[in-house]
């Protein structure tokens, strides 16, 4: 990642951090008061060490009590003894509260606020993002981005941010402490410090570009996860389950690799960190035992050095952990902030015009559309060129053609999933990019290709779009549809439960509980997506009777390549490399000999045979 996208990435993090700011600094609170006890209860180990020597050999130097807290005269050894262990302990108990509650505001933070409302967040702007997106992303990485990158983002906040914090401060109030002790010994015990520092930086600029590769490869691992899952009766049909574990083993071998050479990069780096602080520790036990030989210190106070010391060495080696988490973290920002700011294809008008009661007329006039970054500058490149049709309320026009020519495209563009290069499509004389995307999508029903259903219930299914319809308006939806008979025949009816994909129905049913999704709230306008092309001829009429029923009273615009269903509709327009080169009823077609007449000759051919 370049430097300036990684400055941009930790600045994005501070500020998600900071929408969390009270919580943060109480977290914090807590860790500096947990800092504080258990520098109290250390100061009162190397005090009892002192007590207990003076008392055993008085000649040795007196007990060196911190700002002037020194138990009265008349108090006997045993007795400051006891208060001092006494106190030590008190002091580590309140430390032990502090800790609880510091872990449990640390989680109630991280697992309760953060993260859930951060992938909210995430899949909210996926769910309006436009088809292009997930075009150019695969499933996997979308998946990974949501979860894994999320999970990952949010270590930032406790295991960067707050440690870190914390390391700063700790690592302050450390030295100070031995300096307060002993200037020269603290000198000299740090003196290896910059060598930890070298360590960091070398580990930091091998550590970035490794977790970007990682998470590439994990993206890859999920997808053949993925459509392993979903495509596994096709594998089973042609026995190919050896070759698809061995697609996912060789996607699961590539990030056990990788994630191990991470490993020994991070194994090697803690122990690096650690033998740097065991240098000073040696100069300790060498400088401080010579100064406590002179009486410069007491035995206490080296005790009490060591200590902090230790502690000192333990949290430069935590550092290897923070700076390891801060480039997980860092990595993860870029994809999950990919997504967040990655631009709305179709936006709503800054002030929509009224559509008070639809009648369902649409227009397109002139309108051209392509894909990509180019799609003005290169006609040839379109998907859509210049495309000039009217359909009147009530009335249904088909549109045929080879596959690619566009059909697809034109019907999202009367739903804005995307929106013209040039031209406009006017329903009711207004252009769509001046309605409210609700009022808009509220007045169109769609019947897709093959038409997804949800986990839940029958009922659920039909009143997706719509959870609070009632029982008998998707009742009325399914009987126009055609799908109460069998909805009925069902083990519990419309509370049925569907199970993924809606497998435990069979093809024709899926649709027309689709079609039934699609008028629930009547629509005056109802755009079917090639209906029938992945059922069979018997399903075909059952369909083809439902959608007949459905279009009755509104605007239909039809893609298709069923010339049953063609010879229904009051005008057809054929296709062809974006463009409509024939239009008429299905007896004029037939009649011209052009495109058209030669497919319908094929077909027929195709069924005598």
């Amino acid at each position: 990642m370049p430097d300036g996208g990684r400055r941009g990435a930790l600045a994005r993090l501070l500020a998600l951090a900071w929408d969390y700011r009270a919580v943060c600094l109480r977290v914090f609170a807590g860790q500096l008061a947990s800092l504080a006890l258990a520098l109290g209860a250390l100061g009162g180990s190397g005090l009892a060490v002192d007590v207990v020597r003076h008392a055993v050999d008085p000649a040795a130097p007196p007990v060196r009590w911190p700002y002037g807290l020194a138990p009265p005269a008349g108090w006997s050894p045993a007795r400051v003894l006891i208060t001092v262990v006494a106190t030590a302990l008190l002091l580590a108990t309140l430390r032990a509260r502090v800790v609880y509650g510091t872990a449990l505001a640390t989680g109630r933070l991280i697992h309760i606020d953060l993260v859930p409302a951060l992938r909210a967040r995430v899949f909210d702007k996926l769910l309006r993002l436009g088809h292009g997106f997930f075009q150019r992303n695969a499933s996997g990485s979308i998946i990974n981005r949501v979860t894994a990158d999320v999970q990952s983002l949010r270590s930032f906040v406790d295991g960067v941010l707050l440690q870190g914090a914390l390391l700063a401060f700790t690592l302050a109030i450390y030295v100070a402490y031995m300096v307060h002790v002993h200037v020269g010994l603290t000198l000299a015990c740090l003196a290896p410090t910059p060598l930890l520092w070298l360590a960091t930086s070398w580990f930091s600029r091998w550590a970035r570009p490794a977790y970007e590769r990682n998470r590439a490869l994990s993206d890859a691992m999920v997808l053949a996860m993925s459509e392993g899952v979903k495509g596994i009766r096709v594998t089973k049909t042609f026995g190919a389950e050896a070759q698809e574990l061995e697609r996912f083993r060789r996607h699961n071998r590539a990030v056990r690799d990788q994630q191990e050479a991470i490993f020994r990069r991070v194994s090697r780096f803690g122990p690096t960190v650690s033998f740097i602080t065991a240098i000073s520790i040696a100069i300790l036990l060498g400088y401080g035992g010579a100064l406590v030989a002179r009486d410069a210190m007491t035995l206490g106070q080296l005790v009490v050095f060591a200590g902090l010391l230790q502690q000192f060495s333990t949290q430069i080696t935590g550092m290897a952990a923070i700076v390891n988490t801060l480039e997980q973290s860092v990595t993860a920002a870029r994809r999950v902030f990919e997504v967040l700011d990655a631009p709305i294809d179709v936006q709503p008008p800054a002030t929509p015009a009224p559509l008070a009661a639809c009648r369902g007329a649409i227009r397109f006039e002139e309108v051209s559309f392509g894909h990509g970054s180019d799609r003005l500058a290169l006609d040839a490149r379109l998907a859509l060129d210049q495309i000039d049709f009217a359909v009147e309320p009530g009335r249904c026009v088909a549109f045929v053609g080879a596959t690619g020519a566009g059909k697809s495209t034109l019907l999202g563009l009367v739903s804005r999933f995307d929106d013209p290069v040039r031209g406009r499509v006017l329903i009711d004389g207004v252009d769509v990019r001046a309605l409210d995307l609700g009022v808009l999508r509220g007045n169109i029903g769609v019947v897709f290709q093959e038409s997804l259903l949800f986990r839940g219930t029958v009922a659920d299914n039909i009143a997706f779009g719509h959870p609070a319809a009632t029982r008998d308006a998707i009742e009325r939806a399914a009987r126009t549809a055609g799908a109460h008979a069998f909805i009925a025949e069902l083990p519990r009816g419309y509370d049925t439960p569907i199970e993924e994909a809606g497998h435990n129905l069979s093809g024709g049913q899926r649709q027309r509980l689709a079609i039934a999704r699609a008028i629930l709230l009547d629509p005056p306008i109802l755009l079917l997506d090639d209906p029938t092309s992945a059922i069979d001829v018997h399903t075909e009429d059952e369909v083809l009777a439902a959608i007949e029923a459905a279009r009755h009273g509104r605007t239909t615009i039809l893609v298709t390549s069923r010339f049953s269903a063609l010879r229904a509709a009051d005008e057809i327009c054929v296709l062809d490399a974006g463009r409509i080169v024939e239009r008429g009823p299905h007896a004029a077609l037939i009649g011209a000999g052009g495109l058209y007449a030669r497919a319908a000759a094929l077909h027929s051919l195709g069924a005598d045979t």
